[in-house]
């Protein structure tokens, strides 16, 4: 990661930086970062790493508070936790080019998606599958889909959501207009969420996408959300 960090610095040619592997930890991720705010043509920089911890999100939060060309930021399988998703929110909250989302698998709880959910405004692709993101989280991502005119693509797969969570989401479903894919595969839905939801896609103009495979659901789930494909003006993908 060291070597890379270096050609990063005077690079002036490569756009996609994806790097990963069993021993990549926060000492590799912080160099990464501290090349990336001087950096001016890398776009898109995906990372995977088990050894990653909160130090890490805070490197790629100080990084994101300096870089104005990065759009797609992918981290997966870290330890980050709720403090290095803040560290990440601190950054992007003086950010206004990154577009595409992606923190999954993180250990990110309610806290930290929570304080991403505050700043991701400006974002197009949102993906926070396989954390615990609870009825809060929920609650806080529902916010953003009620006040985001760019969130075109939101995913929450794997993420236990309850049936409250699930409500505040639908409800901002119902009045959204631009989101056009939302995937809550294998979240724990139940029926009395997935009738909620069902409510919300029947009621919603712009959903063209909805992916709810392996969820709790029953036939009554299962109808219900049939007759609201049956209603709806834009599903065209179940």
């Amino acid at each position: 990661a060291s070597e890379l960090a270096e050609v990063l610095v005077d690079n002036t040619s490569l756009n996609d930086v994806y790097i990963g592997g069993e021993y990549l930890g926060d000492a590799g991720v912080a160099s990464i970062a501290k090349a990336l705010k001087v950096n001016t043509t890398v776009r898109t920089l995906g990372i995977i790493g088990r050894k990653m911890t909160p130090e890490a999100g805070r490197a790629l939060g100080e990084m994101l508070n300096h870089n104005t060309t990065i759009t797609c930021l992918s981290l997966v399988n870290g330890n980050i936790g709720d403090t290095g998703a803040q560290g990440i929110a601190s950054g992007l909250s003086q950010n206004t080019t990154l577009e595409k989302i992606q923190i999954e698998d993180s250990c990110i709880g309610a806290t930290g998606v929570s304080a991403l959910a505050e700043v991701i405004q400006n974002a197009t692709h949102l993906d926070l599958s396989r954390n615990i993101i609870g009825t809060e989280g929920a609650e806080a991502i529902a916010k953003v889909i009620k006040n985001s005119c760019k969130l075109k693509y939101l995913s929450i797969n794997h993420c236990d959501i309850d049936v409250l969570g699930v409500r505040d989401l639908a409800k901002a479903l119902s009045k959204n207009t631009n989101l056009g894919e939302l995937s809550v595969a294998c979240a724990g839905i139940d029926d009395k969420g997935m009738c909620a939801l069902a409510q919300s896609v029947a009621e919603n103009r712009s959903l063209q996408v909805l992916t709810i495979t392996y969820n709790n659901i029953s036939e009554v789930g299962k109808r219900a959300i049939i007759e609201a494909c049956a209603r709806s003006q834009s599903l065209n993908h179940l």
